[in-house]
């Protein structure tokens, strides 16, 4: 599926993609890095009061529907964000009126594709880091082995042999 979109990039702006742990492949990364600007280990929100109120809404959103498994919120924001499906020529596209719309399409694709589902909350409760989950088998828990698995695995011990 081909989206067009506007060519004003205002998430950008406010996004890291790259950054480890987790990164995802192609588009789904802008949606992570989206998703890690509520930088839940270092008490950060890196949207602010400053960032457009929509891409505030749209994280929260997908944080509920991609972490928590409610979907309420996302479609309520995607049903305020119209998609529009032009035939042309050279084959259809989804065409967007603004960078919200077309992540949200881009949400879509990858949903459809399997994707999104290996996009998964760190289960260490205190970082949260939304993390690519490239396991086989989609068995990961942990945005890192080296941090958060050392971590929760040391404390998984310690509550055992207390026990």
């Amino acid at each position: 599926m081909v989206v067009d979109v506007p060519q004003v990039n205002t998430l950008d702006g406010w996004i890291e993609p790259g950054v480890e742990p987790g990164v995802a492949p192609g588009r789904l990364e802008r949606v992570r890095a989206l998703l890690n600007t509520d930088d839940r280990f270092h008490g950060v929100d890196r949207l602010g009061d400053e960032a457009p109120r929509a891409l505030r809404e749209l994280r929260d959103a997908l944080r509920a529907f991609v972490v928590d498994g409610r979907p309420e919120a996302l479609d309520e924001v995607a049903s305020t964000r119209p998609l529009v499906l032009r035939v042309q020529a050279d084959g259809p596209r989804l065409t967007a009126d603004d960078e919200v719309a077309a992540l949200l399409a881009d949400v879509l694709e990858e949903h459809r594709a399997g994707r999104l589902q290996r996009l998964k909350a760190c289960a260490n409760p205190d970082c949260q880091w939304v993390y690519f989950d490239a396991s086989r088998n989609r068995s990961g828990r942990w945005c890192s082995m080296g941090e958060c698995g050392d971590v929760m695995k040391a404390r998984a011990y310690r509550a055992r042999a207390r026990g």
